[in-house]
């Protein structure tokens, strides 16, 4: 169970912050989160390439606003580790990724300067299969460019896991 109760959690949900801000998307930073993903495409490196696929510009891979999370496209006041976000009170030491998606208005490319809105969707809780309450935080992170433009979402889903008996 969460250092926060469940209708602590809920009184929390529908809230927003801005958690990411002026993540500018470089050519050099593209074609090395391309190297890092083991994608040689030309799509990430060229122009050329990225015309004759039908790009505006070049493409970034689609995880790459993963990168967020790096300090430095974190607002100052939210480094410390529990601002990142929102501080739910879960146990990092049982916390896992739960599902993961993108849902994009159109693709982000070189040139883009992003700012990213999370928001806390949805909290719940249910019977885990060792038993014991599992918590579930369903988060959403808008990111829009300097237009102010909506370009994607990403949704995830953090999952703090019940205490097991070899815990006590």
């Amino acid at each position: 169970m969460p250092e926060k109760s469940l209708e602590e959690l809920r009184e929390m949900v529908g809230t927003s912050k801005v958690t990411v801000e002026d993540l500018h998307v470089e050519a050099g930073k593209v074609e090395e989160f391309a190297r890092s993903i083991r994608d040689d495409s030309e799509l990430y490196r060229s122009e050329e390439a990225a015309a004759e696929r039908g790009f505006d510009g070049i493409p970034a891979p689609l995880t790459f606003t993963r990168v967020h999370m790096f300090p430095r496209y974190c607002p100052p006041e939210r480094r410390d580790e529990k601002r990142r976000g929102f501080d739910l009170g879960f146990d990092r030491g049982r916390t896992v990724h739960g599902e993961q998606e993108y849902e994009y208005e159109r693709p982000v490319t070189v040139g883009d300067t992003l700012t990213g809105t999370q928001t806390l969707v949805d909290v719940y809780q249910k019977e885990g299969g060792r038993g014991g309450q599992m918590t579930f935080a369903e988060l959403e992170i808008e990111y829009r460019n300097q237009d102010d433009e909506l370009v994607l979402t990403e949704r995830r889903t953090r999952i703090e896991t019940a205490e097991s008996e070899e815990d006590d």
